[in-house]
């Protein structure tokens, strides 16, 4: 038996009323790792991914509150800058925010990740 496979998403939202907000931002928080005030990323599974899909869902209106999960290759893909990039930069691994790989070597890594092989 193999392991479930864990992916990396990115959680975005626009919720109007405060109660619903601060509930919403109190789950995340508890699920994922904030990068903003309302974006977070998260690192689960298929089952995981499927329990934080209705957590939103249960605290959110469908009708007024707009929600956002946008599926990410890996963390070579995610690029931090600004007053938020340490706490993003632990992410990567245990290296420091002063290593993390410029976007050109992020991009790289990305199709290669993609297609299998080197980017020319």
């Amino acid at each position: 038996m193999t392991a479930p496979k864990h992916h990396w998403y990115l959680i975005a939202y626009d919720v109007r009323d405060e109660r619903r907000l601060k509930r919403l931002h109190s789950y995340l928080r508890k699920q994922a790792t904030a990068v903003q005030k309302s974006v977070f990323a998260l690192y689960t599974d298929a089952a995981g991914l499927a329990e934080v899909e209705r957590g939103l869902r249960a605290r959110a209106d469908p009708k007024v509150d707009d929600l956002r999960l946008y599926a990410i290759p890996g963390p070579a893909a995610l690029w931090a800058a600004g007053a938020q990039a340490r706490a993003f930069a632990g992410l990567y691994g245990p290296q420091g925010a002063s290593q993390v790989p410029s976007v050109g070597t992020r991009l790289r890594q990305w199709v290669k990740g993609l297609m299998g092989r080197e980017a020319a």
